[in-house]
């Protein structure tokens, strides 16, 4: 007979409650340490409140005890899946479609993995494939929905949206899934119509609330645009995303050389911002507007710790790099010029350190943007000479923009 406190935190389970029912299941491991479906439900609690590390530990425990329950393999596929291990995600979700081929929420998931390899077509088969076994599975019909709207296939979304919210119109996820669908077709007002209802529901669900935050930055005409490039990138694969940036690249280069050629000297300089605007914009946009909605009088409700900092790190080094290039004005000493571009490079390391999804990139870009800023000031202070300090931190700012994808991964 299973225990009261197992029965306790079921029912709190179910309601969404999870953080309380995490005490029930506890106790009820402590009464029965080999209590099974305890220790399954306190493994989905800790990932539903992002405590990613033990639920992970919870559940390869649960597997090696249960090799053959295929939930156990859903639920390691879902934490790898978020933790951006897409390889194990997928070998998981495998299995556990091996072991129960007629579960609907496998198929749902199989297609999210497939919608992280930015394989559109494929998750839209599975999310299928899935809605076929269960036509009313709310997992299955929101993974459908992404993948139509990456596919921008504006009247199928636009139909899978209808029979999602018709199915279940008090789902806050469905909602957030909505908004987002809304939000990537650039109907910015349907958009925070959804993201409104499902906080509505779930005043704590993330996934709207980071939802209604870029709706309201995207009301900016600047941002907007960014993110239209955002959602147009990130629907490409790796290889062309390169190809792409490489491409824009060359026609700089073409363009400088061109343009110094004719002798309208004077065109290089926009030539430069706009190139420098298009390589960084995508980095520094999300501090930006983050720093914006600090300083707004209710946008800094909207921010999470981390885009507070990210925002608050930003104002920061801008500030101080205003105040060096005042210190340069007043004094003439050109280390308060290098000091200065030392600020400003030293925002996209710092800034994409504490937006990090992974404590490894976080820690790297962190001691990274530290790195420079100690530099500079060290060999300012020691009496470096000012061209040993541009080149040091020229050349970590260039190695940066080149090499953070690959060492932040």
């Amino acid at each position: 007979m299973d225990s009261p406190n197992l029965e306790r935190g079921i029912q709190l389970f179910q309601i969404g409650r999870y953080q309380d029912a995490i005490p029930y299941f506890q106790t009820a491991l402590t009464e029965d340490v080999n209590n099974s479906n305890a220790k399954y439900f306190l493994a989905q609690c800790l990932f539903l409140t992002k405590d990613l590390d033990k639920a992970l530990n919870l559940a390869l425990d649960l597997r090696a005890e249960l090799p053959n329950w295929a939930n156990v393999y859903f639920l390691l596929s879902q934490i790898y899946l978020h933790q951006d291990d897409v390889k194990e995600a997928e070998i998981n979700i495998d299995k556990s479609l091996e072991l129960d081929p007629y579960d609907d929420t496998a198929f749902g998931q199989k297609a999210y993995i497939e919608i992280t390899k930015k394989k559109f077509e494929a998750a839209l088969n599975f999310a299928n494939e899935g809605l076929r076994i269960n036509p009313k599975s709310n997992f299955c019909q929101n993974a459908r929905t992404t993948a139509l709207t990456k596919l921008n296939r504006k009247e199928e979304a636009k139909s899978s949206i209808e029979n999602l919210l018709e199915d279940d119109p008090e789902d806050a996820h469905s909602h957030a899934n909505v908004g987002w669908s809304y939000l990537e077709h650039n109907d910015t007002k349907k958009a925070l119509t959804h993201f409104k209802e499902a906080l509505s529901l779930n005043p704590n669900l993330d996934y709207a609330r980071s939802g209604m935050v870029t709706a309201i930055k995207s009301k900016n005409r600047v941002y907007n645009l960014y993110l239209r490039y955002s959602f147009w990138m990130n629907k490409q694969s790796g290889k062309n995303q390169w190809i792409f940036i490489i491409g824009i690249y060359i026609a700089y280069k073409i363009s400088a050389k061109l343009i110094a050629a004719s002798g309208y000297t004077f065109l290089l300089i926009p030539l430069i911002i706009a190139y420098l605007l298009f390589a960084l914009g995508s980095w520094i946009m999300e501090p930006l507007s983050n720093m914006l909605l600090i300083l707004d009088k209710y946008g800094k409700y909207l921010l999470d710790k981390k885009e507070k900092l990210s925002g608050q790190i930003f104002f920061a080094l801008l500030v101080g790099a205003l105040l060096m290039f005042l210190g340069n004005v007043l004094t003439k000493n050109d280390y308060f010029t290098m000091l200065s571009l030392t600020c400003l490079a030293a925002i996209l390391p710092l800034t994409r350190g504490v937006l990090a999804n992974t404590e490894k990139s976080k820690i790297i870009n962190l001691v990274y943007g530290g790195i420079m800023l100690f530099v500079a000031i060290v060999l300012s202070l020691t009496g470096g000479s000012i061209a040993h300090i541009g080149i040091t931190v020229g050349i970590m700012f260039i190695a940066y923009t080149w090499l953070s994808n690959f060492f932040t991964k």
